[in-house]
């Protein structure tokens, strides 16, 4: 299918809708009366809801490489990988909707997707935030209780660099105490 103009709108606009109200404020009627077309030509771009969100992840997709392209090019958290997030504030946002709706199956399928594309480009930087630099693997494992921590914590209002950065010095600090904890209990 040709993607157009209205095409565009109605993805834009609902990849919007989605970062602003979540999936229970994607809805069809709503969506046509925010991007200002009419109701059948959602139904001839994507049939139905569940079209639609197939079609939202695409281009969730195309946003996540986006942001991965451009945070494997930063060389630290402080200030460059902020710097990405915020540039990138409604892909984020979108993102913890995803995690937030991960029992609609197209959803969690556009969460693994980004997740399995984003999460290597972030993994060395955070390795090297919690000094765990020659340890991509434990790196890995912390980070992935902290990315889902922050998604259920980050919202439009309080994305910034202030609150981007306390929350990355929170899990700094408590990386860094379960790796001393484990460093005094020895070896399991």
């Amino acid at each position: 299918m040709k993607k157009d103009k209205s095409y565009e709108k109605w993805i834009e606009g609902g990849y919007d809708l989605l970062a602003h109200e979540g999936l229970e404020g994607v809805q069809i009627e709503k969506l046509a009366r925010i991007v200002g077309l009419n109701k059948s030509g959602f139904y001839h771009y994507f049939s139905d809801r569940d079209g639609f969100l197939k079609q939202l992840m695409q281009y969730h997709g195309v946003k996540a490489t986006e942001l991965a392209t451009d945070v494997s090019k930063a060389k630290n958290i402080d200030p460059e990988f902020i710097d990405v997030l915020l540039k990138y504030k409604v892909p984020v946002i979108v993102h913890m909707q995803l995690v937030r709706n991960r029992n609609n199956i197209i959803l969690h399928v556009g969460f693994e997707h980004v997740n399995a594309m984003v999460d290597p480009t972030i993994v060395p930087l955070w390795a090297d935030f919690v000094g765990l630099t020659g340890n991509h693997d434990l790196a890995y494992r912390h980070y992935i209780q902290i990315r889902d921590m922050f998604y259920s914590r980050i919202t439009l209002e309080n994305m910034n660099y202030e609150y981007l950065m306390s929350i990355l010095m929170e899990a700094r600090a408590v990386v860094r105490d379960v790796l001393k904890m484990n460093e005094l209990d020895g070896p399991v």
